[in-house]
């Protein structure tokens, strides 16, 4: 039996909550706990690595049940969600898990820090960073606030 990831968490409790629910509505879902192959696989922390997976034959009637169940209790309040489409189906890190060989080089370069490593939307394939760029604060003309090259009044002189 084909199965499709319809939500995912950073924890155990509340996907077994979600799971409790499709159970009482018949719907056969499964937790798939991808937590200790993101720990071996990707040498990273396991951010969402908990999947609910629902069978492929009942997925859109388990979307209609889920985001009912969002207006009315909130259940989905600890799922991560896509800040582009707020879908719950996220990945982390952005690698494959169908074919060996992409996941070992990608696992290398993210090793090595020359790809980073970012949540992947997989309904609108949109990326981003696990910790927001915070930008900073510019001038007028564009420049960095916090430069002591432009800004050296900002920055008093230390007496020797």
């Amino acid at each position: 039996m084909k199965t499709i990831p319809i939500a995912t968490f950073n924890e155990l409790t509340p996907a077994e909550l979600l799971i409790g629910q499709f159970r009482q509505a018949g719907v056969n879902a499964v937790i798939h706990d991808e937590s200790k192959l993101e720990r071996f696989w990707f040498m990273s922390e396991p951010l969402a690595a908990i999947h609910v997976d629902v069978p492929q034959h009942d997925y859109l009637r388990a979307r209609r049940m889920m985001s009912e169940w969002e207006k009315a209790t909130g259940l989905l309040r600890a799922a991560v969600r896509c800040p582009d489409c707020h879908s719950s189906r996220i990945e982390f890190p952005q690698v494959t898990r169908k074919f060996l060989t992409p996941a070992l080089c990608q696992m290398l370069l993210m090793t090595l820090h020359v790809m980073p490593r970012e949540y992947y939307c997989q309904d609108c394939h949109f990326t981003w960073p696990k910790v927001p760029k915070v930008e900073p604060e510019l001038d007028v003309l564009g420049f960095p606030m916090n430069s002591k090259f432009w800004h050296p009044e900002r920055f008093p002189k230390q007496p020797k």
